[in-house]
């Protein structure tokens, strides 16, 4: 009979990663040792888990360092199915697109690079990107328009506001 965490971690087996199943942990690590996940065994209390650096799963990636590894966790009420399609994300072997500096120095090495040439702009986004040229975050004077007069009398016009900058 599969355990409840079966499920989560099956995306990763499937793909070829090492499980190791201890008493306190289960742990799975990536054929090239540069991504793991562990699930902690003990059950943490719940107000640690959002407050503290205990966890009771850790997902990681990338190179050993500060700068060049990420981190993901999921509490002990996180829906299994969800971390399922995390890990199956994790262990999907299609190409992410990143932007050359999202890319740590340190993991380029381990990564496949392939440079894509930019989509040339459909008229949507030559429309879109005028619109946005238009708009700006400078403030404009407002001006009041002359009013009509409607049947309840006369209304006055009021006097143009001349534009203030902060």
């Amino acid at each position: 009979m599969d355990h409840p965490i079966d499920e989560a971690l099956r995306p990763l087996t499937r793909a070829g990663w090492q499980r190791t199943d201890a008493w306190a942990a289960t742990t799975c690590t990536a054929p090239d040792q540069l991504a793991g996940l562990t699930y902690s065994r003990r059950l943490p209390d719940s107000q640690a888990e959002l407050h503290s650096d205990t966890h009771r799963w850790l997902l990681w990636g990338g190179q050993d360092g500060y700068h060049s590894r990420w981190y993901a966790t999921f509490t002990s009420h996180t829906p299994i199915h969800l971390i399922a399609a995390t890990t199956a994300r994790l262990a999907d072997p299609t190409p992410v697109l990143r932007y050359a500096p999202e890319v740590p120095s340190r993991n380029r090495g381990a990564a496949h690079i392939t440079p894509v040439t930019p989509p040339v702009p459909t008229p949507l986004d030559v429309r879109r990107a005028a619109a946005a040229r238009a708009r700006t975050t400078i403030p404009r004077a407002v001006v009041r328009t002359p009013t009509v007069a409607t049947a309840s009398g006369p209304s006055a016009v009021l006097p143009a506001r001349a534009f203030r900058r902060r």
